[in-house]
């Protein structure tokens, strides 16, 4: 639709900061520059007013089919005077000098759209204060400006921004109109593909959330890509956000828009920041780093590069940094707001702290979302809404050289906080180790705050005192964490860690959240292979049990995977050892019987470790805890390059779900255990607060078998991926209880075995 009758609604603020946001990235002042803090200060300021000053005075304007309104800090029509009032705690001088141009901006803006309004005004004195919000303290910027100077100010920046909205407008009619004519890039569906497709469209169109559960290998994340591009081409969807949880999710979710739409739709992975930046590990100052030195000025065009079609994954997002000499992270950043599909972490859409504002965006309205390996989200969402200080993490920052007195102050306040909340919730427990949980910590969060202003004031380089920016950064976090926690899906636990006293906020029910965050999505698929039975997931996401849900086999045809149950030998812990033997003899007997390579999932490292220690195969390889990013890639290229190998893993890591391997690569797994989560406090909360609130009858089904299970359903997905067999051997007396078989997709059907006649069957499975 042509911009001169799409009417187009922007803010005062966003419309100056596109078009007046002039040099550098600087660390200090890109976030908490301005305090949320100092309302009460900007109030007392605006109360010591003349009688006839106004305060929050709305105001709108139009040029064309823009319409731009905001609310005015201060108007006094008597003195002609118009304020901007900023709250902080920085050098109001130096922040002027870093930010001044987007606040001077936007009080210019201001001015212009009351001369507008009303014909009879003159010339108008601007005045831009800022506060100190504990501090009776007033920096002024003045300037006076006649009705045609204000007039000329409001016509030139929003021609500017007309301009860009033009150019865009252009590239998405072109858009729509080649993704309208796109069909399915393969040449036939796979099987259940053309459901969810469908489906999916029709979510899109109407705004509905479906849940989604597809075989891993199936082709789920062309099918859900697919229809996102065609309802983006059909006007019911603006842009497309797609979250995963690893790095291979990203790069299928690339792959996916490669081909579905080419280069007719611009894609932009958002790479995590200390990833991709060009100087690692130092800030972005722009006396240190030359992409952050000027980068508003050169950022402009380098976003128009990236926004000209097709996937703007890393290697791309860096190639054009580096032509502009721009931050990447910061690029991709801006280029996202107006792209067409985001590629991303779940943290830029559910982490309340990290999540990209910048993707409201008035010609974005419409946006559809794709949550992929969605059995992942309620855990994930429970991290992002909890949080963990230790009291180590604290003193070793009181006692880092170089420490302002003034800061060292705030720290032991919170040291002693900690200290407190130790002794008295111990005096509730007999082991003085134990998890336990501790009263709301209000004492705690007062001297948060006590450290938190001091902190903003003494303007703590980021690399002169790491470990009191270690803590702040933990601090500002968990003080977060508190204001957004609610009674009765929220717990403040405390425990021992090492020699330290450590304290938690924890998420039980994070189904509330997801939905606040899912609402203004214009339609939403949350996708795995891992979703059933589906209503366990909906409740858990906060959705009913009757929301829409989708569940296809994906599989080319019945015999493809064979589930077998081994209910005969015991991986409880107290028999492990006993059974250790027989273990190894199905594993190896397992191993001769296929003609390829063979994951064993274990609960645990101890456990594979122990294996492995008998296990006599000169193809093994053992996974091992914190493996470096090589190492890991090193991993899969082994299992991937040869047919006779066996690889130890662990159940819920990174090799046994997720992941993909070569389509031939992994033939079969056997599964050790179910790989229940250790009994812990922190998920006895969740059992009980999931039955308080009417999550589930059965609390342990939530916090328990719910994430056993789910390991266990991932790791059988590395095989029988398109259309190649494959086989799971699940060993374990509860995989015949039904409370546990629930929780296996309709797609297996499984058949029990006795441990000694496991290979064989398998032998069959590959001779039939």
């Amino acid at each position: 639709m042509p911009a001169s009758t799409d009417p187009i609604r922007l803010g005062v603020k966003e419309l100056a900061q596109f078009v007046h946001r002039h040099g550098d990235i600087h660390y200090r002042y890109e976030f908490s520059a301005l305090a949320q803090e100092g309302i009460a200060r900007q109030q007392d300021y605006q109360r010591d007013r003349a009688p006839s000053y106004q305060s929050e005075v709305s105001v709108k304007a139009t040029f064309g089919a823009l319409m731009v309104s905001g609310r005015i800090d201060g108007w006094d029509p008597e003195a002609a005077v118009v304020e901007e009032i900023k709250t902080t705690r920085a050098d109001a001088r130096e922040l002027h000098a870093r930010i001044g141009s987007v606040n001077t901006a936007q009080l210019k803006l201001y001015g212009a759209m009351l001369v507008l309004a009303d014909p009879t005004l003159g010339p108008l004195r601007l005045r831009l204060v800022y506060l100190h919000p504990d501090k009776p303290t007033e920096t002024v910027f003045e300037e006076r400006l006649s009705r045609r100077e204000l007039m000329d100010f409001f016509e030139t920046t929003c021609t500017a921004y007309a301009r860009w909205i033009a150019w865009t407008d252009d590239r998405l009619a072109r858009r729509d109109e080649r993704l309208r004519a796109a069909s399915f890039p393969h040449e036939e569906f796979r099987n259940g593909q053309r459901r969810v497709a469908k489906a999916l469209f029709r979510g899109f169109r109407d705004a509905a959330d479906w849940l989604v559960e597809a075989p891993t290998g199936s082709g789920k994340t062309i099918a859900s890509v697919f229809p996102a591009c065609k309802a983006m081409g059909a006007g019911h969807l603006d842009r497309v956000v797609f979250l995963t949880s690893r790095t291979t999710g990203q790069r299928a979710a690339e792959a996916a828009f490669r081909v579905a739409a080419g280069d007719a739709a611009v894609a932009v992975t958002i790479t995590a920041k200390d990833r991709i930046c060009f100087n690692p590990g130092m800030p972005c100052d722009p006396e240190r780093c030359e992409f952050a030195r000027g980068y508003y000025d050169r950022m402009p065009a380098a976003r128009q590069a990236l926004l000209c079609g097709g996937v703007a994954d890393r290697a791309v997002v860096e190639r054009v940094a580096r032509e502009h000499r721009v931050c990447p992270f910061e690029l991709s950043l801006d280029a996202a707001a107006w792209a067409d599909a985001v590629i991303g972490d779940y943290n830029y859409v559910f982490d309340p702290v990290i999540r990209l504002k910048r993707l409201d965006n008035e010609r974005f309205r419409q946006i559809g979302l794709i949550v992929d390996e969605a059995h992942q989200l309620g855990d994930r969402v429970r991290d992002m809404l909890g949080m963990r200080l230790s009291r180590s993490v604290v003193k070793t920052a009181i006692a880092e050289p170089g420490i302002t007195p003034m800061l060292a102050k705030g720290l032991r306040s919170v040291d002693r906080a900690l200290g407190k909340l130790d002794r008295t919730s111990r005096e509730a427990v007999e082991d003085r180790d134990a998890e336990r949980e501790v009263a709301w910590p209000e004492g705690l969060v007062r001297a948060i705050d006590r450290f938190l202003g001091a902190y903003a004031e003494t303007l703590v380089e980021p690399d002169a005192l790491p470990a009191v920016n270690e803590a702040h950064f933990d601090l500002l976090r968990f003080r977060r964490a508190c204001d957004w926690a609610e009674e009765g899906t929220f717990h403040c636990l405390g425990c021992y860690v090492g020699r330290r006293f450590q304290v938690e906020i924890v998420c039980t029910v994070p189904g509330r959240h997801i939905q606040e965050i899912l609402a203004p999505f214009h339609g939403s698929a949350r996708l795995s292979g891992t979703l059933t039975p589906t209503t366990v997931f909906q409740r858990i996401h906060g959705f009913g049990e009757e929301s829409d849900s989708l569940s296809t086999t994906g599989l080319a045809f019945p015999e493809q995977l064979e589930v077998l149950l081994v209910p005969d030998l015991s991986t409880f812990y107290r028999d492990r050892e006993r059974t250790l033997p027989a273990l190894v003899r199905l594993i190896d007997g397992v191993r001769e019987a296929t003609p390829g390579n063979v994951l064993v999932a274990f609960p645990s490292f101890a456990y594979a470790r122990a294996a492995a220690a008998v296990f006599d195969h000169p193809g093994l390889r053992c996974q091992e805890p914190d493996m470096a990013l090589a190492e890991r890639e090193d991993f899969i290229a082994w299992l991937n390059a040869d047919r006779d190998r066996v690889a130890f893993v662990v159940m819920g890591g990174v090799f046994a779900e997720s992941v993909d391997y070569d389509s031939e690569a992994v033939r079969g797994i056997v599964v050790v255990g179910v790989g229940l989560p250790p009994r812990s406090l922190r998920r006895d909360c969740i059992a009980a607060d999931s039955v308080a609130n009417d999550i589930a009858e059965d609390g342990f089904e939530i916090a328990y078998r719910q994430p056993a299970m789910t390991r266990v359903v991932q790791a059988v997905g590395r095989v029988a991926r398109g259309d190649h067999r494959g086989f799971a051997v699940l060993v374990d007396p509860r995989f015949g209880d039904p409370a546990y078989r629930a929780f296996m997709p309709n797609w297996w059907q499984p058949r029990f075995v006795r441990a000694s006649a496991a290979a064989q069957e398998v032998a069959d499975f590959w001779g039939g």
